[in-house]
């Protein structure tokens, strides 16, 4: 029998980008494919949920929440299991389903697009992440699928975050059809591999994205941090 491994399930207020503030129902994948200087999210435990149980256990929760939030670590590495849980869940609850996602998994993606409304992608920038890869070319390839659907950009922005990962993020919105919505959200320290980037810098990242992309670019922090809310 399929099943997921899910570190928690809560009910909170999204913290990121243009939702912020939206009541919603989080629930939070074990695991991730990538590793982040800055990564706040790495659960030590995890239960294993067949879809019927993830559905029992989402009937457990009043239904005052706006969103069904799939987050992680990263949800698509269980891409399989979504596809059927997400049917499942469409039959019985009425919410829109919001994934949050690293954006590098874009086959996996395809299992799982008609079953999701909102997609929140993370561009993984090298210079922010600590990360040697180079992620261009599968992100581009993850945003050109997911701008079907209501899709948000984010980057995360560091005291080490440079001017040409910011074009290279640059390039490939441009080339996105349909009106994604882009955010710069400066880091929240966690350790001393990830500081919070000078002021006048974000500044002149979101004036280059503006220009260069002629959509508004929103500076957000993380507001679930600085109401101490999960």
């Amino acid at each position: 029998m399929m099943t997921a491994k899910i570190s928690e399930i809560f009910l909170s207020y999204q913290g990121e980008g243009p939702l912020a503030g939206s009541r919603q129902l989080f629930v939070r994948f074990y695991g991730c494919n990538r590793s982040c200087v800055f990564c706040d999210t790495v659960p030590e435990r995890y239960r294993s949920f067949t879809r019927n149980g993830l559905m029992e256990k989402i009937l457990g929760f009043e239904d005052n929440y706006n969103e069904l939030v799939l987050t992680g670590g990263e949800p698509l590495l269980f891409a399989d299991f979504l596809q059927a849980f997400l049917k499942l869940f469409r039959t019985v609850r009425k919410k829109p389903v919001y994934l949050e996602t690293n954006g590098t998994l874009p086959e996996e993606l395809r299992k799982v697009i008609d079953h999701v409304d909102i997609i929140a992608m993370d561009f993984k920038l090298p210079s922010s992440t600590g990360d040697e890869d180079d992620p261009w070319w599968i992100h581009e390839e993850f945003a050109k699928e997911a701008v079907q659907k209501k899709l948000i950009v984010k980057a995360v922005i560091t005291d080490k975050t440079t001017i040409d990962d910011v074009k290279q993020m640059t390039h490939i919105i441009v080339g996105l059809r349909g009106e994604p919505e882009v955010v710069l959200q400066p880091v929240t320290p966690v350790n001393e591999m990830a500081k919070e980037p000078d002021g006048e810098m974000l500044v002149f990242f979101k004036k280059h994205l503006e220009k260069s992309t002629n959509k508004e670019v929103l500076l957000l922090g993380q507001l679930h941090k600085r109401l101490g809310i999960r």
